[in-house]
């Protein structure tokens, strides 16, 4: 524990055409023992707490702490730098990843999007009474809400064009909906502020979510591909057991005959005409590239007291 603590002479500030911006002070606290491995000290009586407003500019809070330990016999003394600056209204990630910015617009907003009807609400692939694909396949409505936030930076930020127009990589929650993999495709605009001392980029991200239940590769479970896409394994021609192609053969109804199909047949996965009773084999494509989306993209900002 701390036993003293006194502010050093020579403060630090810097000062734009606004007035100071930032400003440090450092306090030497000395501690009643020497601290042990892993023992690191976050709080320090006398020392102004971490969030706290500047005696004399009211626009200027306590960010964070530096803390440097004395070296060889003096250990038991610690310089704790306290650091003013503007208030952080949303911070997200550490070190050079660390980002602040005033949050204008969180949330989700509903939509709809339509898709083929290959598969039912069971992942099922959707056949005709024959079994076969059918040739028309009727769109249906889906649930497609879009997840919107806007916000407003000092400074430009780097990194965020690299998921634009891409899914996500790894299943995030964002505002209480579990997203799975691929199931978010981005944007992100961004435009110059004018007018405003305060904040210069203005950093609009769209997350619109999709899902998409399908059985796949010829599991029976049904997995949520999201912005992938299902295709129902199908063709007029199959492979032999040396790797060659030749037209699907079957034993014609009316003649009795074997003669090559007109239309496309079931195939098993595996290039082979599917086999009379077994389930349809689905294929997921990837549509999109995936990308881990920076935090700030959707973190939902602390609320004011």
């Amino acid at each position: 524990m701390a036993t003293e603590s006194k502010q050093k002479d020579g403060r630090k500030y810097s000062v734009d055409s606004s007035g100071i911006t930032s400003l440090k002070k450092d306090f030497i606290v000395i501690q009643d023992s020497i601290m042990s491995a892993n023992g690191e000290i976050v709080s320090f009586p006398g020392v102004p707490e971490i969030g706290s407003v500047h005696p004399s500019y009211p626009g200027l809070f306590v960010q964070n702490y530096d803390v440097q330990e004395g070296q060889g016999k003096d250990k038991q003394t610690l310089i704790v730098t306290v650091n003013y600056g503007p208030q952080v209204i949303e911070t997200s990630g550490s070190g050079q990843d660390a980002v602040s910015c005033a949050v204008e617009e969180w949330g989700w907003d509903d939509g709809t999007d339509e898709r083929e009807l290959t598969t039912g609400a069971d992942g099922t692939p959707v056949l005709n009474s024959a079994g076969d694909p059918f040739d028309s396949v009727p769109k249906v409505s889906t649930p497609a809400p879009v997840f919107t936030k806007v916000m407003k930076f000092k400074t430009l930020q780097s990194g965020w064009a690299g998921s634009n127009c891409k899914v996500n990589s790894s299943a995030i929650t964002v505002g209480g909906v579990e997203c799975p993999i691929g199931s978010l495709l981005c944007t992100v605009g961004t435009k110059r502020i004018i007018g405003d001392k305060n904040w210069k980029y203005r950093y609009t991200v769209h997350l619109r979510f999709k899902s998409n239940k399908v059985k796949i590769n010829g599991q029976n479970a049904v997995t949520d591909i999201g912005w992938d896409v299902a295709i129902t394994d199908a063709g007029m021609r199959e492979l032999d057991d040396e790797g060659n192609k030749s037209l699907i053969r079957a034993v014609d109804r009316e003649s009795g005959k074997m003669c090559t199909v007109t239309s496309a047949a079931l195939l098993d996965g595996h290039g082979k005409k599917l086999a009379d009773g077994a389930s349809p084999f689905n294929f997921r494509f990837q549509a999109y590239d995936r990308a881990t989306f920076p935090t700030w993209f959707y973190s939902e900002p602390a609320l004011e007291e």
